[in-house]
């Protein structure tokens, strides 16, 4: 059953592709990708979604790499003096930063 089912399934697939293809060679429909834009979207919110877990995990590498000291100076130019103390809307600055050292 299971393989009449994908069989199924790759002939609608066959069958769209070239329905839109068909549509695009008329030029009455630019046909956009599927999943394209839903893609760009997630990868867009994947890079604005800094957590404080994930900074703080790249803050612990740099400190147990030596880099304490530069790891409390670059708190220091955020105006904090631990790492809960900095907004929500700077993390992803102080990742970028923490990344470099």
């Amino acid at each position: 059953m299971c393989n009449a089912l994908l069989k199924m399934a790759e002939g609608y697939a066959l069958v769209a592709q070239g329905m839109k293809e068909m549509a695009e060679a008329e030029g009455a429909v630019k046909v956009p990708e599927a999943g394209k834009k839903e893609t760009n979207k997630k990868q867009a919110s994947a890079e604005e979604a800094v957590t404080v877990e994930k900074v703080r995990a790249v803050l612990a590498e740099k400190s147990r790499d030596g880099k304490t000291q530069e790891v409390r100076k670059l708190l220091n130019e955020f105006g904090a003096d631990k790492l809960s103390a900095i907004p929500e809307d700077k993390l992803s600055d102080l990742l970028k930063k923490a990344e470099v050292l």
